[in-house]
C-alpha cells in the first residue's frame, strides 16, 4: 500500500481541500485503487472552473503564512449584477413610495379635517355643542 500524500502537486486545489478534511488515519488506510477512485470522483464533481487563469499559492514567512490568488477570465457575472441592480431599484421605489406616503399623509389628513370643519360650519351643523375648534386650539 502506497502512502497517500496531500502534498502531491498533481492534486487540484479543490481535491486537496476535500481530502484534507478526511481523517488522516482513514486516508492512510486506503489502497491506491481506493484513493484514485475517490480522487477521481472529487475531481469530477468539483465546481466548474470559471477562470482561464487560476494561480494560488502560499508564502511561508517563518512566523506566519501569506496566501496569494490571481484569477482572470471572462466576466460571467452580468446576470447576477443585473438582478441585483433590479432588486435595488425596486427596493428604492418601494422605500420612496412609503416615505412619500408618510410625508403626505399628515398634511392631507389635516387638510381634510379643516375642509370637513369648514363644510360643517358653512352648513350650520353643531355636532358638539360645547366644543369648538377655537377652544381646542387655545
Amino acid at each position: 500500500m502506497k502512502q497517500v500524500s496531500l502534498d502531491d502537486p498533481s492534486l487540484a486545489p479543490y481535491t486537496r481541500g476535500v481530502l484534507a478534511r478526511i481523517d488522516p488515519d482513514v486516508l492512510a488506510s486506503l489502497t491506491e485503487h481506493q484513493f484514485r477512485s475517490i480522487r477521481d470522483a472529487i475531481d469530477a464533481s468539483r465546481p466548474i472552473r470559471r477562470h482561464s487563469i487560476d494561480v494560488r499559492g502560499t508564502i511561508p514567512l517563518g512566523f506566519t503564512r501569506w496566501y496569494y490568488v490571481l484569477l482572470a477570465g471572462r466576466d460571467r457575472r452580468t446576470d447576477a449584477r443585473e438582478q441585483e441592480a433590479r432588486r435595488k431599484r425596486l427596493l428604492g421605489a418601494v422605500a420612496g413610495a412609503v416615505l412619500l406616503t408618510g410625508v403626505l399623509l399628515v398634511p392631507v389628513t389635516v387638510l381634510l379635517v379643516l375642509v370637513g370643519y369648514a363644510i360643517k360650519s358653512f352648513l350650520g351643523l353643531d355636532l358638539a355643542p360645547d366644543l369648538h375648534l377655537i377652544d381646542v386650539v387655545r
